[in-house]
């Protein structure tokens, strides 16, 4: 830079002669034109020189300007590297740095590489890291300056400097001495102090149970948002007006602990709802500051535990089972009603938790424990429980004759729990069961019939002597089912009865069912029954039923005589029926003509005797249509019929039959027919025939003069047609048999009759699909009804197959 005008001054010096030899060769019309040029070479050259002194001078004075600004960068950098410092340069709008000086490498805990100063969270605390972040971050966003503490994670602290000029942004971190240190930790401290007074107020407010501080004067001073609710406040303001949470007097101080602070349980009101508090309250500069803590919850948990310790505690009071909790201190802690009552303690010296030798000693003395060579080893062993693990079940047979089963366990809460369970009754009804099952041993064996016991695999479990007697086997030879089948010379039937047996011993449990029956076993008759036993297993019993066989044949040979003899005596009577009504229909003619004066005029003697030949024939006549008419409907061959009847018609017929006999009586009669009694169904003839019976008997069974009353009325879709007289009566041995063929019983001077008439009402009502009944008493009458079906005998048939 110093000589660089030299090679420009020696050109400009050089030129005029390189020009003058040109010159000489022009000729004298250009030299005008070479005078100019010159004359510009001239200025150019003078223009050169000027601007070439004048750069010269420039150059020496930007020479002493870089000596100074090397001097000063000198200076500064001396400066920069006399103290021990982080400096990070970042130009505008650049996320890498400029420029990073690191001169505190093994200083003040700050990493020895560079490229780790800027990974300030590896070697800086958390809060310090993330203000430091903020802090640049506003810096290189908004050029807003910084100096704060910050701490490393070994705990020393540094100052962080930060400032924003000509589009670079500077950071600077060192090490504190002296004052400086001492007020910027102070400065730190205060700050940490104010995050974390602020950070517990934000927790504190937003904690889901009330907390409060009361001054000396006992006004609010501060309370968090969920007391604010609880008071039903809106805000802090209204709150400090607003009712205060809790009484000194509301407070349940059963529950204090001034270890913890806790006053005692209060409860409140909120929104309705009964709320439960633990209320903890402690001084504090100024005032008390207090909190709430919910335990509704808790309250209703230990309300409900306590109601099922009590239900629990009842429950084991009707237990037959003593029970008695120790504690680990070996104290009673709980005992039920039938512990006092086992060991016949005073319950009132039993509720002062006695210990568990205690009462070993007293109930040793009132003999009432198991008789023991040596009681304080025995005494001691029972003791040992409370330290052992295992569950030890023990029986005492007490001087009484009582048999207990102790059982002794950990109980989970510590101690043990004792269960008595008394087994006198199971013992004694095991010797009774024992020889129970003996004698019914000894019953089976001695039993006539064969019993036996098969398995569910169909084997022979069990055989009384007259089964092995009978089948010639031994219940100890375990024989199949099947080899009884199989067995030779066995009847048909035996074998087939054999194959039944085995269905229902051997088959599934849904097929496994009752199998009885009788069969032929040689010369004589055995009866069976295979029962299947809810084990599985099947009982099988053989009687010999010979006897009842013959003597059923005999019955049955009996019976079919007696039928036979009953059809003959049917077939007889409706035969002689027919053959006498022939003559008797000639007798009543006769009668009839010789009465009309035919045979000339008659005597009132003779006219009274023919008026008796009349009546003694129309009485025959009946009895013969009786007969008859029972063996068509004993021989099924009765047909009626049906048609639609007026019941008030129907009874006014009847009794237009029997006027004759009325008048001869002097009686009357009365009919009485209820409003809704419809119209029927049925065989018009034969129920006149059913009224005038009834007419007949009422008639001949009253005192002359006597009142006679029938009638009818509905009762659902029955009409119940009834005839009462008030008659002698029949007596109640006789009234199970009115209804009987053949059956009367009259009396002296009074009506008698064949005893067909009751029975002939019987079965045409029931041939109506109706039925009758009878109320007798003696010397107060008889009244006899008639239920017969609205819609007539077919359709009532048909409903009931339906």
């Amino acid at each position: 830079m110093r000589h660089a005008g030299l090679p420009f001054l020696a050109l400009m010096a050089a030129a005029p002669k390189a020009l003058a030899a040109p010159l000489v060769q022009l000729s004298a019309g250009s030299l005008t034109a070479a005078a100019m040029v010159a004359t510009g070479l001239v200025l150019t050259a003078g223009f050169s020189i000027f601007a070439a002194l004048r750069f010269r001078t420039h150059l020496a004075h930007s020479r002493e300007r870089i000596a100074d600004l090397e001097l000063l960068l000198n200076e500064a950098e001396v400066s920069l590297l006399s103290e021990p410092q982080v400096l990070v340069i970042w130009r505008s709008g650049e996320a890498k740095p400029e420029r990073l000086i690191n001169n505190m490498r093994g200083t003040a805990q700050v990493p020895t590489q560079s490229n780790e100063i800027l990974a300030f969270a590896d070697w800086l605390e958390r809060d310090s890291n993330t203000h430091l972040a903020e802090s640049l971050r506003e810096l290189r966003d908004s050029g807003r300056a910084f100096n704060i503490g910050i701490k490393t994670l070994k705990g020393e602290l540094l100052e962080a400097d930060g400032r924003a000029a000509g589009g670079l942004a500077t950071l600077r971190i060192r090490p504190l001495v002296g004052d400086r240190r001492q007020m910027t930790e102070l400065a730190f401290d205060a700050s940490k102090l104010g995050k974390q007074v602020e950070r517990l107020s934000s927790i504190l407010d937003s904690a889901p149970f009330p907390a409060w501080i009361h001054g000396k004067d006992g006004i609010l001073a501060w309370a968090n948002q969920a007391y604010v609710a609880a008071v039903e406040a809106t805000s802090f303001e209204s709150a400090q007006r607003a009712t205060s949470l809790m009484k000194a007097s509301d407070i349940d101080t059963t529950r204090a602990d001034p270890s913890k602070y806790l006053l005692g349980r209060v409860h409140a009101i909120q929104q309705g709802n009964r709320r439960a508090y633990n209320v903890h309250q402690m001084p504090v500069d100024g005032g008390v500051a207090g909190f709430a803590i919910d335990v509704t919850s808790l309250e209703n948990a230990e309300k409900e535990l306590d109601r099922h310790i009590r239900a629990h505690t009842s429950t084991l009071d009707k237990l037959d089972t003593a029970i008695a909790i120790f504690g680990p201190d070996q104290r009673l802690r709980f005992f039920n009603q039938a512990y006092a009552k086992l060991w016949g303690l005073d319950a009132k010296w039993l509720e002062g938790q006695p210990l568990d030798g205690e009462i070993l000693d007293r109930l040793r003395a009132q003999r009432l424990l198991p008789e023991q060579a040596n009681y304080r080893e025995w005494k001691e062993k029972q003791l040992s429980s409370y330290t052992t693990l295992e569950v030890r079940e023990n029986y005492w047979y007490l001087p009484d004759g009582r048999s207990l089963m102790v059982i002794c366990e950990q109980h989970p809460f510590g101690g043990v729990t004792y269960l008595y369970e008394n087994l006198t009754k199971e013992h004694q009804l095991e010797s009774r069961v024992n020889e129970l099952f003996d004698t019914q041993r000894e019953t089976l064996d001695n039993l006539a019939e064969s019993v036996a016991l098969f398995g569910s695999d169909g084997n022979l479990r069990l055989a009384n002597p007259a089964f092995e007697r009978l089948w010639k086997v031994a219940a100890a030879s375990r024989s199949h089912v099947d080899e009884f089948s199989r067995l030779p010379n066995l009847e048909p039937e035996a074998r087939a009865a054999w194959v039944d047996i085995r269905y229902g011993i051997t088959g599934l449990e849904g097929s496994r069912k009752r199998a009885e029956g009788r069969f032929r076993h040689g010369d004589f008759y055995l009866s069976f029954r295979a029962v299947p036993l809810p084990d599985g297993h099947a009982l099988i019993t053989f009687a010999d039923v010979t006897d009842s066989v013959r003597a059923e044949q005999a019955l049955r040979d009996r019976t079919e005589a007696l039928e036979a003899a009953d059809r003959l005596k049917t077939t007889f009577l409706s035969s002689v029926s027919y053959e006498i009504r022939t003559p008797l229909t000639s007798i009543s003619g006769f009668a009839e003509a010789l009465d009309a004066g035919i045979a000339g005029s008659l005597s009132s003697k003779q006219r009274e005797y023919v008026l008796d030949i009349r009546r003694s024939a129309g009485d025959l006549t009946t009895i013969i249509d009786a007969i008859i008419d029972l063996s068509a409907i004993d021989a099924g061959a009765m047909e009626l019929k049906v048609g639609t009847i007026d019941v008030m018609q129907l009874l006014e017929n009847a009794t237009t039959r029997v006027m004759p006999a009325l008048e001869r009586r002097n009686q009357t009669i009365s009919i009485e027919v209820a409003a809704n009694v419809p119209e029927i169904r049925g065989d018009a003839a034969r129920l006149e025939q059913v009224i005038g019976h009834l007419l007949s008997n009422a008639i001949g069974f009253s005192q002359p003069g006597a009142k006679i009353t029938m009638g009818a009325r509905r009762a659902k879709e029955m009409v119940q047609i009834w005839v009462a007289d008030t008659g002698r009566g029949m007596d109640v041995e006789f009234q199970n048999k009115a209804f009987e063929r053949f059956q009367s019983k009259p009396a002296p001077d009074s009506h008698r009759g064949p005893g067909l008439g009751l029975s002939l009402v019987k079965s045409f009502t029931e041939l109506h699909g109706g039925r009758v009944s009878l109320v007798s008493k003696i010397d107060h009458g008889t009244t006899v009804v008639c239920s017969l079906p609205i819609e007539g005998p077919q359709r009532k048939s048909t409903q009931r197959a339906a």
